[in-house]
């Protein structure tokens, strides 16, 4: 890599993206002359996305949240009886199930608990991987297969002649909710551990807070919901099932309404029974949100820009650059790369990144959003039709399934229809439980595209109109004539972006670890201006050189650290990058003292630094803020050890100096 010596700086960047990846294929040769890798042009061929995040992350994460909804399931699945027939008095009798039913039941249950044990054990790393990853796998397949091997006999029972009245109950339906649940998390966990034999990452689960904390809460959220609906059972004389699928629709606020508490007791105690649900449903949104913008987003994010940089690069260094608009002329030849200075070349090339990551967050906003938007229609439409069929013996028609799909998924839940079977209330809670971070993901989404785009939008008529900003008429009616159709997409979709620098008051609050940072690197940095100062005075220019240089290292570090607390979205300009670029090799400390030959190589190699390749800072999982300060503090770092060690050398040599004279002062008395 041509870089100015930011090896240390960006290590993170490259293991994040690279580490993960088979080895870049070259792009097409015919693409661009960037591909030959002479001095200063960079590989375009760019880093594959982390093709294995999925196994070590998501899937683990997937088993350790929908594990205790599969095994809430289970538990439904042998709460009653699998079949019952109507009495006389327009009610239902149970009809016992075989002991060794029952028996396999509880086998799976038990397996599945204990898959579920192991999995919690391993991601907290009081088990280990290699020991914990074959339970869960096997215990999860055993599960399914056990409630699968019982399922399918009582399927083909059912169409015997002496069962000809019988009907299934919604233990029979949460059972195949369970076994396939199982089989698809026993699936993912495969994938995981294949993965992790293959070395294509570490076997230790690294999930962050609020992944650990998504999976406690939704297993709080399954026991409230059965405890809950336990207790209803018990006081209204409620079937058990029929108590889950109240709690289900009293919890996710929808209100059916087919069943409501009527005893005293009952109604009492719903008023904290029901904030407790709905406060514990509300950390689950906020913990899906979360996880959208902290892990799932950034890593679309980043795909879609390395993606964007190939077409980008490619398209730049074209004859017929079909996006001269949003992307600058890249030199796509050796004569042309003779032709403009070195300076003009990293200028296109940083447009080009600076674009290729714009272009790549408009394209997963608006990816996110018709995603989630087909997933939340799928479940409408998909939902529908699976109520339309259960609910054959009240002649639903299939708008209105689509109708109660609609108002369910909506927790508008007007209750003047609902289903009534009992695989329409099994499946209700199985799919409005799915619901939830359907909609939650397709509101995020529709929050960073749709809504902020009509709001700057009304701002914009507004401007135009009624409410005037800070420039007249005339000049934003000549903006939108200046500026392309295409760019101003780009502007608008992208939203606002506060560069209002805050200020760098000092704030007393001793306790806070981050201001007591930002204090240490003021007083350091005044104390280096100070030294600077003296060694002027004192006719030291390399010395004063060295402690300027320290000066500005720790003013800039002291300036970020404020952006990363304050404004951590911010995007630098060109000559601000420049001038950072330049801080990092050190070339603001020419022919200072403790200059040695990797600090030079280091200065020479910044000459050929290219924006245009893979692991530059606008490609990664950090932002610039958080790139420049980990660079910055590189940098100091190295430049202190080494201002360290030379100050270790001139004391040696002094030493040496001196125990020299003193050798000769007494070989001149001696003599």
């Amino acid at each position: 890599m041509n870089d100015p010596g930011l090896d240390d700086a960006i290590a993170d960047e490259a293991n994040a993206l690279d580490q993960h990846s088979p080895q870049a294929q070259p792009e097409d040769s015919n693409s661009t002359s960037y591909t030959d890798k002479t001095p200063g042009q960079l590989d375009t061929s760019g880093p594959l996305p982390a093709r294995w995040w999925l196994a070590s992350t998501v899937y683990p994460l997937a088993a350790g949240t929908f594990g205790p909804m599969a095994s809430a399931f289970n538990v439904c699945c042998l709460a009653q009886t699998w079949r019952m027939v109507p009495d006389d008095q327009n009610g239902y009798l149970n009809i016992a199930d075989p002991k060794w039913v029952v028996s396999v039941n509880a086998l799976s249950l038990a397996s599945a608990l204990i898959a579920n044990l192991f999995l919690s054990l391993n991601m907290a790393r009081r088990v280990r991987f290699s020991l914990a990853q074959p339970i869960i796998v096997v215990g999860w397949f055993v599960s399914s297969a056990l409630l699968i091997a019982i399922l399918i006999p009582f399927g083909v029972s059912m169409y015997k002649p002496e069962n000809s009245k019988a009907l299934y109950t919604q233990a029979y339906f949460y059972g195949t909710f369970a076994a396939g649940m199982y089989f698809i998390i026993a699936c993912l966990s495969t994938v995981t551990a294949y993965g992790a034999h293959a070395g294509h990452y570490s076997r230790d689960y690294k999930l962050s807070n609020s992944q650990r904390t998504l999976m406690l809460q939704t297993i709080i959220f399954v026991i409230y919901l059965l405890a809950g609906a336990a207790v209803y059972a018990k006081i209204e004389g409620w079937r058990f099932l029929d108590a889950v699928y109240w709690a289900d629709y009293t919890l996710l606020t929808i209100g059916v309404g087919n069943f409501a508490p009527a005893t005293h007791l009952g109604r009492g105690l719903l008023f904290p029974y029901a904030v407790g649900g709905i406060l514990v449903l509300g950390l689950i949104i906020s913990s899906i949100r979360t996880l959208m913008l902290e892990r799932g987003r950034q890593k679309m994010a980043d795909a879609l820009a390395a993606r964007t940089r190939r077409f980008l690069v490619k398209e730049a260094t074209s004859d017929n650059n079909r996006l001269r608009s949003l992307v600058p002329d890249l030199p796509s030849g050796d004569q042309e790369m003779a032709d403009i200075s070195p300076r003009e070349r990293r200028k296109r090339e940083f447009l080009t990144m600076r674009r290729t990551r714009q272009l790549a967050n408009v394209q997963h906003k608006w990816i996110s959003l018709i995603a989630s938007s087909l997933v939340w229609m799928a479940m409408w439409l998909i939902g529908a039709v699976v109520f339309w069929r259960s609910e054959q013996f009240q002649v639903w028609t299939y708008f209105e399934a689509l109708y109660f799909a609609y108002t369910t998924l909506l927790t508008i839940g007007y209750g003047d229809i609902y289903p009534r079977s009992s695989l329409g209330k099994a499946f209700f809670v199985f799919w409005s439980l799915l619901a939830v971070p359907t909609i939650t993901i397709l509101i995020s989404s529709i929050g960073d595209t749709i809504v902020r785009f009509i709001r700057d939008m009304t701002l914009y008529i507004g401007e135009l109109t009624i409410l005037p900003g800070d420039k007249p008429l005339f000049e934003r009616l000549k903006d939108i004539f200046r500026i392309s159709w295409s760019e101003k997409w780009v502007q608008e979709t992208l939203g606002e972006k506060s560069n209002a620098q805050a200020g760098f008051e000092d704030k007393n609050d001793k306790n806070d670890p981050e201001q007591a940072n930002y204090q240490a690197h003021r007083a350091l940095e005044t104390e280096e201006h100070k030294r600077e100062e003296s060694a002027q005075a004192r006719g030291d220019i390399a010395a004063a050189n060295i402690h300027h240089y320290h000066y500005l290292l720790f003013h800039e570090i002291r300036k970020l650290m404020q952006y990363s607390r304050d404004n951590l979205q911010k995007e630098f300009d060109y000559l601000e990058w420049e001038y950072y670029l330049e801080l990092i090799s050190g070339k603001h400390r020419p022919g200072a003292k403790g200059m040695n030959a990797s600090d030079e190589e280091r200065q020479r190699e910044f000459q050929e630094w290219s924006w245009i390749d893979k692991r530059n800072p606008m490609i990664g999982q950090q932002t610039e803020v958080q790139w420049l300060l980990n660079a910055l503090t590189e940098a100091l770092d190295r430049e202190l050890r080494g201002a360290s060690q030379a100050y270790h050398s001139d004391q040696s040599e002094a030493e040496d100096l001196k125990r020299g004279k003193s050798g000769s002062r007494s070989s001149s008395k001696s003599g």
